[in-house]
């Protein structure tokens, strides 16, 4: 199979039909799904795609389903990891200190 066109990529075979946005985003979409994703198990670089929503770690034979086309790790997943391992978006979430809830607002002058 051909690697479509320059521009586009693999989105080349759609030709000149549904708008250059549309093909951009099967484009981005199409060439994220392909590449290995990083195992929420084991870490390693080797997770496929090998069906809508499933997806398997060359390296630890977990299998694991996910979002359609990007993989997602579930946040239960992130949580269960050791800190050391964990994604530096899941640790800034669960770190940040609550902020303390705001004052109300004074009450409204009656109408008259």
């Amino acid at each position: 199979m051909g690697r479509g066109t320059k521009k586009v990529g693999p989105a080349g075979r759609l030709g000149a039909r549904y708008g250059v946005r549309v093909r951009k985003r099967i484009r981005d979409i199409e060439v994220e799904r392909r590449k290995r994703q990083p195992c929420p198990r084991c870490r390693q670089v080797a997770v496929t795609r090998t069906g809508t929503g499933i997806w398997v770690c060359q390296h630890c034979q977990a299998t694991f389903a996910s979002g359609a086309y990007l993989l997602a790790i579930p946040t239960t997943v992130v949580r269960q990891l050791p800190e050391g391992l964990r994604p530096p978006e899941a640790e800034t979430a669960e770190e940040k200190p609550k902020a303390e809830p705001e004052e109300a607002p004074p009450a409204a002058r009656p109408r008259r």
